[in-house]
């Protein structure tokens, strides 16, 4: 029996059309190493957390001044890669980029597993997740002056749209695929420029406080998306041992360095002006992100790592041309995101806060630290591998693989 008579474990019959979309059948010894270890990994990140379930917060790096740590990094950073994924639906259906189409599925599954991997990392945040329920189920009897309370209406929203999507994409139905794309597309940048507003109207923090953090955020949330997606796909069909067309991937990193070049701008143009503003707070606050004890962060990942060399590779005349140099370039601003976030949450918090009567933040208005606990890293770690297992399971259970051009169905690393 030939190798394209096989599609999804069964055997394609005469004169039937080859489907488009595929599983992957994940029966090898290293598909089951792999799974074997990341349900490992999430059984270490649940022991972790319920270790600062029983014990308290008190085992993770957070404290009175810095009291957002890694889950709150993680969930907006997740939100960010989870939102900007519809863009693609964008192009798709407005644009007609129809050679997308392929990897589609894809990329709204891996959108539903991220955004669903922000809620559990804000759940394990709170302390008591069993009664996370309670703020998305009342939210509309919180203060909905508060962009906590809106966005606990927003997040449900955009996963349920999201959900509607693969659906119809999965079962094929065009129209109702290009009304729930464009829907979803609405929801994605709903979603993060909530998600900006929660960071940019605090007005008692001036590193934080911007008209622009949404529209940030929303560009954020592109370029890193993006980026991911480059990621997984390169990965997932090197694995997979599908063929992998290189317009894809070039196709998409152009459409990065526009995004990351938007970035580069806004960022730039939100800050610089601080330096020139009346209020000294904003100004002194800016040195110190950009100065002081956490600026390595900002020069290091988030400018040199994440901008300054993947723009580099993908302006490359020869590099941004083939599928290794912007998978590169796709990788390092993935990783250049995640501190970005993370530069953006610490620092942010730890320089003291400006009252009336002046600095009472921390002891004496000194600037806060924050120690990176073991309970709390493996805890992340333990989210990042329960999404990881969970796309993987759905790789392997739905169909969600283009299938070669050929049509042919061929055998996987991983399985």
């Amino acid at each position: 029996m030939e190798a394209d008579d096989l599609v999804n474990g069964g055997i394609r019959k005469a004169g039937r059309p080859r489907p488009a979309f595929a599983t992957m059948s994940g029966e090898s010894r290293g598909f089951h190493l792999l799974i074997t270890t990341l349900i490992a990994l999430s059984v270490v990140g649940l022991i972790c957390f319920m270790i600062s379930y029983i014990r308290g917060h008190q085992d993770l790096g957070s404290n009175n001044v810095i009291p957002w740590g890694m889950p709150i990094i993680v969930a907006i950073y997740l939100i960010g890669v989870s939102a900007g994924l519809h863009i693609l639906a964008f192009f798709i259906y407005i644009l007609g980029r129809k050679e997308w189409k392929p990897i589609m599925r894809m990329a709204v599954y891996l959108a539903i597993v991220l955004i669903s991997g922000a809620m559990i990392s804000l759940a394990l945040d709170l302390g008591r997740p069993e009664k996370m329920w309670r703020l998305f189920v009342f939210s509309y009897l919180s203060n909905m002056n508060s962009m906590f309370a809106v966005n606990a209406i927003i997040y449900p929203c955009y996963l349920l749209a999201d959900l509607i999507y693969l659906i119809a994409l999965i079962c094929e139905k065009e129209k109702l695929s290009r009304l729930m794309g464009m829907m979803a597309f609405g929801w994605a940048v709903l979603t993060h420029a909530g998600t900006g507003l929660i960071f940019g109207l605090v007005a008692a923090r001036e590193s934080w406080f911007s008209p622009l953090k949404p529209l940030e955020f929303v560009i954020v949330a592109f370029t890193s998306s993006l980026a991911l997606l480059v990621v997984v796909i390169v990965i997932t069909f090197k694995l997979t041992r599908r063929h992998l067309r290189p317009e894809w991937i070039i196709s998409l990193g152009k459409l990065i360095v526009i995004f990351l070049v938007g970035l580069i701008l806004l960022i730039w143009i939100e800050e610089l002006p601080r330096l020139y503003l009346f209020n000294p707070q904003g100004k002194e606050a800016l040195i110190f992100m950009l100065t002081g004890r956490y600026s390595w962060v900002f020069w290091v990942f988030q400018v040199f790592l994440g901008e300054v060399v993947p723009l580099s590779v993908l302006l490359h005349p020869r590099l941004r041309k083939t599928i290794r140099g912007v998978f590169t370039a796709a990788l390092l601003i993935v990783i250049g995101v995640f501190f970005e976030r993370l530069y953006l949450v610490i620092p942010g918090l730890a320089y003291p806060q400006s009252y009336a009567l002046g600095k009472i933040e921390g002891l004496y208005g000194a600037v806060g630290s924050f120690p990176f606990t073991v309970v709390e890293s493996l805890m992340s770690l333990g989210i990042f591998a329960l999404l990881a297992l969970f796309f993987i399971l759905g790789l392997k259970h739905l169909e969600l693989l283009p299938t070669d051009a050929s049509g042919e169905q061929r055998s996987i690393v991983t399985g």
